[in-house]
């Protein structure tokens, strides 16, 4: 049965999808997140192995954690498959970023690659190295 009112996210505010230990870590991620960053456009902490999202901050519907999270998690795999192989030369996967026409969007693998934590903002209203270091903060 698909319940409309069921599938709607909640936005605009810090939601967790597990009511565990790991739910609770993840919303002390994200509200630290946005405490730094009040404009952020989204921001998710997710499972990698499942690609199940502990929690999530969202301003608008098209910015939906369930419909990235799993390409996300895809792309990290591949990713530290391709270091641990030495395709890339260099150290451990320390995150991602993606720059856009006006979006800023930033993957930080966390919990030893367990999970990753995913941030979207706007260029107008942080740089790279802002969005980094927040980041670097919250999820250490």
């Amino acid at each position: 049965m698909n319940i409309p009112f069921f599938n709607r996210l909640q936005l605009k505010k810090v939601t967790v999808g597990v009511a565990d230990e790991s739910g609770m870590r993840a919303q002390k991620v994200l509200e630290g997140l946005l405490a730094d960053i009040p404009d952020l456009l989204m921001s998710c902490v997710v499972d990698t192995n499942s690609g199940k999202v502990l929690a999530f901050y969202t301003t608008n519907s098209a910015y939906n954690p369930n419909h990235i999270s799993l390409r996300h998690a895809k792309l990290l795999r591949t990713m530290e498959e391709a270091v641990a192989t030495k395709i890339w030369a260099g150290g451990p996967l320390t995150d991602v970023s993606v720059i856009l026409e006006d979006q800023l969007h930033h993957i930080r693998p966390l919990n030893d690659g367990k999970w990753y934590c995913f941030l979207a903002v706007r260029m107008a209203d942080a740089n790279l190295g802002i969005a980094k270091e927040i980041m670097r903060r919250h999820t250490v």
